[in-house]
């Protein structure tokens, strides 16, 4: 089981990503998880270059080379993103509209996501999930939401954000074994 999390928060060790860490705890130990911190990476959005339209592939230099193969590598891939003024983070923006030229190189791959915010999470949700139809990814349930309600956020206010991201995670390993095989009780 190769699973990517990406984590689209600029605070390491916010909210978004307390919810990230319960929905992979529900992972097996035998996993493969690698963590991606995109606040850690020098990357752009995609650009007025259009060379992905002949080349087949991003030729802009910078980290989104090794995301790319991560996403490539990856059986899973979950998403976590603050809603940022009612969609995703800046980050993983970026990172959705540079994975054009990838058009059905992610086709059956199980994706998932938590989100945290405080309110308009619905445009965020909708981001996400045309992301992953776009790509014709097996969407991994309805994913977990935060509502964090001061101005600095916690999950302290909400007490489903949580349990609602370990779910989300047991939901990505019962839909990778029924999709990969060796289906476990």
């Amino acid at each position: 089981m190769k699973v990517l999390a990406i984590y689209g928060s600029p605070r390491k060790d916010g909210n978004t990503a307390k919810m990230m860490d319960a929905a992979l705890a529900e992972f097996p130990k035998e996993a493969e998880i690698k963590r991606l911190y995109l606040a850690d990476l020098n990357f752009s959005g995609c650009g007025p270059c259009r060379e992905c339209k002949t080349t087949g592939y991003c030729v802009v230099d910078d980290d989104m080379q090794q995301v790319f193969k991560d996403m490539l590598w990856a059986e899973i891939i979950l998403f976590g993103s603050p809603s940022q003024f009612g969609d995703v983070s800046v980050d993983i923006k970026k990172l959705m509209e540079r994975t054009w030229w990838m058009k059905g190189a992610l086709r059956n791959k199980i994706g998932g996501y938590v989100i945290t915010g405080r309110r308009y999470i619905e445009s965020t949700i909708n981001t996400l999930h045309a992301f992953m139809l776009r790509h014709r990814m097996i969407l991994g349930g309805s994913g977990a939401l935060g509502y964090t309600f001061t101005e600095m956020g916690g999950l302290e206010y909400d007490p489903l954000a949580l349990r609602d991201a370990h779910f989300t995670g047991r939901r990505l390993v019962e839909l990778y074994y029924l999709v990969y095989g060796d289906m476990k009780p």
